[in-house]
């Protein structure tokens, strides 16, 4: 049913004329008639008795106008309720992003986010790339913070700033003395990894191959926490995001960057193509913003 044709119904029963309720509604007294009489037809019987001082509600009006009235405060309340929450920032937010990002960006966006807006409530889901970009398309997912070059297809990126890629070498490496590596030492070199499913893990291996460094990976893992454990233990040699280096940062990890080549990905923020993003989602990804661009 029609809430205009409800609100049309209300006023012209409250002002008992529908010369007095077209100038209350802004409308012409016969756009108000024709409206009337839609809801009649949808209704199955007349609603209001006419008569020359104006109008009144037949038995099936009267019936009607409680449960209209009902309707209509609670659309006004739904509407109210929504937009004081669009304006304080609460609801709840559900937010993707990938493993190599999430624990590095996530906690000081957050951060960020509930002390700008308290009542916001922000559900966080971890996992690859392909699996965020489903969920996302989905609708399961308000906006996924991840990273290019993985093709998101059918959906649109937003550049939120750039992390470097730094070799982690074992600081009895002598890159760690040093301070810089060179691509002929990655050649050949023993190497931890990250999975290929990882987005980083394929952008990894897609640069050693493209420049014929083929490193001899000696273990694989699916956590960068445990990658770069296993380059402390002196196992072998990994490229790994420059923000994961910042968070370890221990005595048995050195990072490197290379000295003939600039090694980099794009942190995006990703959204369903054509969808609305609402004034929580795009508060979420500045704050965001802000992290990635400060380091």
């Amino acid at each position: 049913m029609d809430t205009l044709l409800l609100r049309a119904f209300v006023e012209t029963a409250d002002a008992g004329s529908l010369s007095r309720a077209a100038r209350l509604l802004s409308v012409s007294q016969p756009s108000l008639t024709g409206q009337i009489q839609r809801l009649e037809t949808h209704m199955g019987a007349p609603l209001f008795d006419r008569h020359g001082r104006g109008v009144s509600l037949t038995d099936a009006g009267r019936a009607l106008y409680p449960r209209a009235r009902r309707i209509l405060d609670e659309v006004r309340e739904t509407e109210d309720a929504i937009r004081r929450e669009g304006a304080s920032g609460a609801g709840t937010l559900s937010v993707g992003a990938i493993p190599t990002v999430a624990p590095y960006v996530l906690p000081a966006a957050v951060q960020r986010m509930r002390a700008r807006h308290t009542a916001m409530r922000v559900e966080l889901r971890e996992d690859y790339s392909a699996v965020l970009a489903k969920l996302l398309l989905d609708g399961a997912l308000d906006v996924v913070i991840a990273a290019l070059p993985y093709p998101f297809e059918h959906l649109d990126t937003e550049l939120l700033g750039t992390d470097a890629l730094v070799v982690a070498v074992p600081a009895s490496h002598a890159a760690a003395r040093a301070g810089r590596i060179t691509l002929s030492q990655l050649r050949d070199a023993p190497a931890v990894t990250l999975d290929p499913a990882h987005c980083l893990g394929e952008q990894v291996a897609g640069f050693c191959s493209s420049r014929q460094v083929s490193p001899s990976v000696v273990c694989r893992s699916a956590q960068l926490a445990t990658v770069l454990e296993l380059v402390g233990a002196g196992v072998g040699i990994s490229i790994v995001p420059a923000m994961a280096a910042v968070r370890h940062n221990t005595p048995q990890c050195a990072y490197v960057p290379l000295t003939d080549h600039t090694l980099q990905r794009e942190i995006v923020a990703v959204w369903r193509r054509g969808a609305v993003q609402s004034m929580q989602a795009r508060a979420f990804v500045e704050c965001v913003r802000e992290v990635v661009r400060a380091g």
